[in-house]
């Protein structure tokens, strides 16, 4: 049913909601005429029409049959321009971020104007009906329009996820064929931003010693204090030195313990509250180091990178290929 006073609550969008009208009958006998010409041209039930019906299926191929190309060329040209007025509208009204976004959020409008593609026409369709029903100009029941909003939904997941692992597919091949892609990847990738990884790499490394040295500082105090008095107790010359010296040697060895434990302490906690600081000098060296390593061409660390690259697809290729639909279905069970 169409409510055509609701046309007169959006003037400035009446020219297309007009348009998506007849967009509508125009898909709806396009498409019908096509199922109609596979059936009686190209199953059994044609065959079965021809043998209790001749006249009538011959009727069809003498009168319609013939026509059916340059009657759907003449359609696609029409679905070319309309692509094309929308588009134009979309950047007159500024609907998107950029101006060639419009044929990229639409592309089952542009696919479905591509020969063997027609059956796409069916999601502008339902497209085109869910957006006359938000504007209250198609009124049908609500279960009707969760029913076309349901499963113009799987359609849609279905086709995207087919596009997805045909292109994941793709890329996967370019890597069994021996595709450079590791060295491409360090060459255009990484090495030009060597400056920014080794950066922020050797603040990662600086704030791991400030964590680490925080949580570990008493530990690290007990293990140097523990260090120099068995480097000292077990020292050759010092112990050359104490067996001269009996009655004192003992006590000198506890206070020179003392001295070096808390000399060897306070440099060590210097040098770690040091290379803890932003932006050290020694640090970004050592970044720049090991990324000079990993960058290095190497035959088994690029091949190690290519089956990680190939791993991760697949991984994504049986994400892609889980039917979420389903899932919604089952969840949707549970709850009644």
């Amino acid at each position: 049913m169409i409510n055509w006073q609701a046309l007169k609550a959006h003037k400035t969008e009446t020219p297309l909601l007009l348009l998506d009208l007849l967009v509508i009958c125009l898909i709806s006998f396009n498409l019908l005429w096509l199922l109609t010409d596979t059936v009686v041209m190209e199953t059994g039930f044609g065959i079965l029409l021809e043998q209790y019906s001749p006249q009538l299926t011959q009727g069809y191929k003498t009168d319609w049959h013939p026509h059916l190309r340059l009657y759907d060329a003449f359609f696609t040209l029409f679905l070319l321009t309309e692509l094309g007025l929308r588009w134009l509208w979309a950047i007159h009204k500024k609907t998107y971020h950029r101006w060639f976004f419009y044929p990229f959020i639409h592309w089952y409008d542009v696919l479905a104007c591509l020969p063997n593609l027609q059956f796409l026409r069916l999601l502008r369709l339902v497209s085109v009906f869910y957006r006359l029903h938000k504007f209250g100009i198609i009124v049908v029941g609500t279960r009707l329009v969760k029913l076309a909003q349901k499963y113009y939904a799987i359609i849609l997941e279905e086709i995207s996820d087919r596009i997805v692992i045909n292109v994941l597919d793709g890329v996967q091949k370019e890597l069994a064929n021996n595709t450079p892609i590791a060295a491409e990847l360090r060459d255009s990738v990484l090495i030009p931003h060597k400056a920014v990884i080794s950066q922020w790499l050797a603040n990662r490394i600086s704030l791991l010693i400030k964590i680490s040295h925080q949580k570990h500082e008493q530990e690290l105090n007990t293990y140097i204090h523990q260090l120099t008095h068995h480097s000292i107790h077990h020292n050759p010359q010092w112990n050359s030195i104490k067996k001269r010296l009996p009655l004192v040697g003992n006590l000198i060895e506890d206070e020179l313990h003392t001295v070096v434990a808390s000399l060897v302490n306070d440099i060590a906690q210097q040098v770690l509250s040091d290379l803890s600081q932003q932006n050290n000098e020694a640090l970004h060296d050592v970044a720049d180091a090991a990324f000079e390593t990993f960058t290095s061409s190497d035959a088994q660390l690029s091949q190690a990178i290519e089956q990680i690259i190939a791993d991760s697809i697949e991984i994504i290729k049986r994400q892609v290929a889980v039917q979420q639909w389903k899932i919604e279905e089952q969840k949707e069970k549970v709850q009644k």
